[in-house]
């Protein structure tokens, strides 16, 4: 991927810079510690600042489309966005500028203290990389008042940024503008060093317009010095591009660029991998539990089949009543021809053969509880596997946290994403699954893709006469087929879709042919006392796909 470069981050606010000129700013909050949502009105209308600092692809955007993103607001919010809602809640913005040649983005802002003073306050934006960060500081006497990441003199030696210390930009780097430089200059030096002598272009933005063929190369000083000083249509592009290679547009997609902002195109290209990385950690904490667990089970397992002496016990019973009229009290062993077996001297030999038999009880009923256990783990087993396709199939944010919820209740545990979940409890209503709905041929199906949802749609949106569809022997989404409790006659297209969906919600998606049942939904039964989404059916019918 490509990072956010100075000369898109220059026309992205300069795009918007009627909205920002004496925009208010609502409400803040962060939906991570490396996340700002800035809500803004101006002009009559409210828009939300998206800022992510995130080292992997920090970025700025307006929201613009909803569904990229996935912005669960926290409780407790952090504590630097409590300091900005002290200091910026309300407050007028009076200017937004960016830092020349640098990504950085000042936005100054006019507050009102106790007294009625005026204090002139800015938040920089700094979008470079590892060193992203966002930090606040008094504007008058330049002085942190805070910031995201604390940069102490052990951390870098350049440049420090803490609370209390004087705001300082990052050391200039040895670059030129090309704006102001000579063509002579410029053609005595070879193209792969255009990037690291010149500002504005980054490696991935040149690269891109070496590609172009009907840029000639006695043209591109003139071309560069155009992209740099008016070169927006040029960034459409560019992004429009990467949006193309990254697989986000089909390659034969026509956007009408003059139509479409570069908010627009921005926002689509990082909020992909934004999803991408906040899909993955999340898949790493559940798989990581569930892992731990499954170890866990394994044991439990194990341990029936490690070797048991308490038959051994009986047999040494047995032996002391077959040679009693041998052992005198006070003997510590009793030999014969199998084995040797100690003898407790200060008990009689009926009481050294009777603590033997006790051993023998105590183990075979030991023994029973473990067989219990066993096979108790074994069922878990089986689940927690269900649970895991179930997290390698999300494809949302929410649909793992659905996962957390009820993984949460399986290991009596209030804690899975390292933060409160909401686990059920009696008494206390759920909040109702987010279930995909598709429309095909008049047709309503709905795939379960976790098994919270499979029992919300066996259990409130199912009718009798509906058609459950699931892959046969392995786990799997469970779909159905509304067909208005049987008025909706059901033909083959609308069912050989439907089995199409449930491979590609099984582990069977990838295979050449794969085996999908299905009945209606009357025949299946959810049995009590069972894990969630488990199902017995009957009168199942089976297709190939």
């Amino acid at each position: 991927m490509y990072n956010l470069d100075s000369l898109t981050l220059k026309y992205l606010i300069n795009q918007n810079k009627d909205f920002f000129d004496g925009a208010v700013v609502q409400k803040i909050q962060m939906p991570s510690k490396r996340e700002i949502l800035l809500s803004i009105r101006n002009l009559g209308e409210n828009k939300k600042l998206y800022i992510n600092v995130n080292p992997k692809f920090p970025h700025i955007n307006f929201i613009e489309n909803k569904e990229n993103y996935f912005l669960k607001i926290p409780k407790e919010p952090p504590m630097f966005c409590m300091l900005l809602r002290k200091h910026l809640e309300g407050a007028k913005l009076k200017d937004v500028r960016v830092v020349e040649y640098e990504r950085i983005v000042e936005f100054y802002f006019d507050i009102y203290d106790e007294i009625g003073f005026i204090t002139p306050m800015c938040l920089a934006i700094e979008l470079m990389g590892k060193h992203s960060n966002a930090i606040l500081y008094n504007a008058q006497n330049k002085i942190i008042t805070g910031c995201i990441h604390n940069i102490s003199q052990q951390k870098s030696s350049v440049r420090e940024v803490w609370g209390g210390i004087n705001y300082i930009y990052p050391p200039k780097q040895d670059k030129k503008d090309i704006l102001k430089s000579s063509i002579s200059d410029f053609y005595t030096l070879p193209l792969d060093e255009i990037s690291s002598k010149y500002y504005y272009f980054s490696k991935g933005l040149l690269e891109f317009i070496f590609n172009k063929n009907f840029i000639k190369k006695e043209d591109l000083f003139s071309y560069l010095q155009n992209l740099a000083g008016t070169g927006e249509s040029e960034i459409k592009n560019f992004w429009h591009n990467n949006l193309i290679i990254e697989g986000l547009l089909p390659p034969s997609a026509l956007i009408n660029l003059s139509d479409c902002s570069l908010n627009f195109l921005v926002e689509k290209y990082f909020s992909c991998f934004v999803m991408k990385d906040l899909l993955q950690t999340r898949k790493n904490i559940l798989e990581k539990a569930i892992n731990k667990e499954i170890k866990r089970q394994n044991d439990v397992v194990l341990n029936l089949e490690k070797k048991n002496t308490y038959l051994n016990h009986k047999q040494k019973g047995d032996l002391i009543l077959a040679n009693i009229y041998k052992i005198k009290t006070g003997d510590k062993k009793l030999i014969t021809d199998d084995e040797i077996i100690d003898l407790d001297p200060f008990k009689t030999p009926s009481e050294n053969a009777q603590y033997y038999f006790s051993l023998y009880s105590k183990g075979k009923k030991a023994q029973d509880i473990l067989k219990e256990r066993c096979s108790k783990a074994k069922e878990n087993l089986e689940y927690l596997n269900d649970i895991l396709f179930s997290i390698e199939n999300a494809d949302r944010p929410e649909i793992l946290d659905e996962i957390g919820e009820e993984l949460g209740e399986f290991l009596n545990s209030s804690y899975v994403f390292g933060a409160k979940t909401k686990c059920a409890q009696k008494g206390k209503d759920k909040e109702k699954p987010n279930v995909q709905t598709l429309e095909y041929q008049g047709f309503t199906i709905y795939v379960g893709k976790n098994n919270k949802q499979n029992d919300y749609l066996i259990k409130k949106i199912s009718s009798p006469e509906d058609i459950w569809l699931h892959g046969k022997d392995c786990p799997s989404g469970h779909i159905f087929i509304k067909t208005e409790n049987g008025k909706k006659p059901l033909n083959d297209e609308v069912l050989l879709y439907a089995a199409q969906i449930a491979k590609r919600n099984s582990p069977m998606k990838n295979s050449a042919k794969a085996s999908i049942i299905y009945t209606k939904r009357k025949f299946i039964k959810r049995p009590p006392d069972t894990h969630p989404g488990y199902v017995t059916y009957r009168e199942e019918k089976e297709i190939v796909v």
